[in-house]
């Protein structure tokens, strides 16, 4: 397989007004093809008082654009055999169509209407608060939303872009009105610092000359940085949350972290992978679920973004056991930070991961997401084919040493959320 057609290896392209154009070849075999555009257009972004804007943009703009109304643009995927997806976080905004491979420039055409001419009709405003009103309510009174939350409140400080969920609250949905929405927009999804990432048959200059006769015109000005406060790590604290009623317990603990370019993240991934990331394989699978029976799920995971991150290990339990989970989940944090893996341990996992990668070029959906995650966080080109090395080059102690880093359990914030009695 020569690099030009190899789905582990990208190619950073020609910035087009703003917009960095990258392709990724498609897996060999492949009948259809992916593409992404993603945004400086986070709820980290969201105007002060009207918190929630950047979700119902990112919802709203896949719901009807240019001349197409919400049943429009349905049926005209559904005709064409495609998808519209998106996806919001605290950095950014990404909106990704897949569809057949053959008619990916006009899918690609689809992608940029949507991207750059929505229609924000009051009908779909309108539905789109109704549904962020029922995430609200959600968040405020299921356990394991109500943790998560209180997890990222306790960790960061308020004027941090990483603090909330996006949802915002009923008062600051019921501020935000059209005009809002179309400012937002305007200044966040064609404003420059974007990045579409197509994966398809089509060579980069095809994919860049398409891409600039859609794009035209995309950025007449500079897009917004995420203004990211330096905050210390937190106090160690205990929060509680009694939710009468509900069936059983959630834990969280968690802190903040380091950033997806951290230098020591290969390995801090090799330790979240160890702990609690990988199903079945990991610690807290087999030692508070399997072994103790404790808990209905026990995992952890490594959110590592661009200008930092945090990180939790999280587990369900009944109301009478949650006591034990704590300490089982901090006895386990306290091993990882102390104790260095034994080499048969960090084999295995190791291993898992690699075979991970080549199971991810099965199908289009799975590459795209690889390529996707190297052009956000502009990472070399060869990242992927470069990672099964990285990894078997890391030793225990190397291990551990990450793990003291990035999820340093003497620092946690513990989040309790159920009934508590």
């Amino acid at each position: 397989m020569t690099e030009a057609t190899d789905p582990l290896r990208v190619e950073y392209g020609e910035e087009l007004e703003g917009l960095r154009v990258v392709r990724q070849p498609s897996p060999a075999g492949a009948a259809s093809f992916s593409a992404t555009y993603v945004g400086p257009a986070g709820w980290g972004f969201d105007p002060p008082g009207r918190e929630g804007t950047a979700r119902l943009v990112n919802q709203l703009i896949t719901s009807a654009a240019g001349r197409y109304d919400r049943v429009a643009l349905a049926r005209l995927l559904d005709r064409s055999g495609a998808t519209l997806s998106r996806q919001s976080a605290p950095e950014s905004g990404e909106v990704t169509i897949w569809g057949p491979a053959g008619e990916w420039a006009r899918l690609l055409g689809i992608l940029a209407d949507v991207v750059l001419r929505p229609r924000f009709d009051p009908t779909d405003i309108a539905r789109a608060r109704r549904q962020a009103h029922e995430r609200q309510l959600r968040e405020a009174r299921q356990p394991a939303n109500r943790a998560e939350v209180e997890l990222l409140h306790a960790i960061f400080p308020a004027d941090h872009p990483y603090r909330e969920s996006g949802l915002g609250t009923p008062r600051s949905l019921a501020r935000i009105s059209r005009r809002v929405l179309e400012r937002f927009h305007r200044e966040h999804y064609s404003s420059g610092e974007a990045i579409l990432v197509v994966t398809a048959p089509a060579r980069r200059p095809a994919v860049e000359r398409v891409a600039r006769r859609l794009f035209r015109g995309f950025a007449t000005t500079n897009g917004p940085t995420l203004s990211v406060p330096r905050s210390g790590p937190p106090r160690p604290n205990e929060r509680r949350i009694d939710l009468p009623g509900r069936s059983q317990v959630e834990v969280r603990l968690g802190g903040p972290s380091i950033a997806r370019t951290a230098e020591e993240y290969p390995a801090a991934y090799l330790a979240n992978e160890i702990l609690g990331g990988r199903p079945m394989l990991s610690r807290l699978f087999q030692q508070v679920r399997e072994k103790g029976g404790l808990a209905y799920h026990a995992s952890s995971a490594l959110d590592a973004m661009r200008f930092g991150g945090h990180w939790v290990v999280q587990a369900g339990t009944g109301a009478d056991r949650y006591r034990k989970v704590v300490r089982l989940l901090r006895d386990e944090l306290d091993r990882l930070r102390t104790q260095p893996v034994t080499t048969a341990t960090l084999g295995t996992i190791r291993e898992s991961a690699v075979g991970q990668i080549p199971l991810a070029l099965e199908s289009t959906a799975e590459a795209h997401e690889l390529a996707v995650e190297v052009a956000y966080h502009r990472l070399p080109e060869d990242y992927w084919l470069t990672w099964p090395r990285t990894l078997r080059e890391i030793s225990p102690s190397e291990v551990r040493r990450a793990a003291e880093l990035a999820m340093d359990g003497r620092r946690a914030v513990t989040v309790l959320a159920g009934p508590l009695g």
